[in-house]
């Protein structure tokens, strides 16, 4: 798994290790797998949900999330994958950098596993109906609300002087080990 680094290095952020990869698994199926380390318990996690479903603005609290592209180039089009740790979950489309947004209405996004322990929470995600040959970007990245209220913000890197998952230069090479 490839490590995520917070935005801003807190007294909270210090405590947790957040990684993250993704695998595609068919010609349109990737797996997207998240591990957070620390003390859990100070994470605010969403309630519940009683039917996963899609939804808007879950990246406003805790959010796992993956930013897919076939070029690094800020006119490329790129696909938004948000997944709510309660399953709730909403795919977007891109045209170019933060231009076009759409609903993805072609992609499915599936909380499959989610697994806890004292000190260290997994999820695998499923996304399904994209391209894996359109995938030769990608961001890796998370929203972590704590119970104090702060958040932070974690991806593979922050090349912005705020935090901007959209931006490519913090997305990576799917070929990059």
């Amino acid at each position: 798994m490839k490590k995520l680094i917070p935005f801003t290095n807190t007294a909270q952020t210090n405590l947790f290790k957040v990684a993250a990869e993704i695998e595609a698994i068919s010609h349109d199926t990737h797996l997207l797998n998240f591990e957070i380390q620390g003390p859990v318990e100070r994470i605010l996690w969403p309630a519940p949900a009683v039917i996963e479903s899609r939804q808007d603005e879950l990246w406003k609290t805790t959010c796992l999330e993956a930013f897919l592209s076939s070029g690094n180039a800020a006119t490329d089009s790129y696909l938004e994958i948000n997944c709510s740790p309660n399953g709730n979950w909403n795919a977007y489309k891109f045209s170019s950098y933060r231009q076009g947004m759409v609903p993805a209405a072609d992609v499915s996004v599936r909380l499959q596993e989610r697994t806890g322990e004292t000190q260290r929470v997994r999820f695998q995600i499923e996304i399904k109906g994209f391209n894996a040959s359109e995938a030769v970007f990608h961001g890796l990245t998370a929203v972590i609300e704590f119970t104090n209220g702060e958040k932070s913000y974690w991806s593979l890197k922050h090349a912005d002087a705020n935090p901007n998952f959209h931006d490519k230069e913090g997305w990576e090479s799917a070929t990059t080990r």
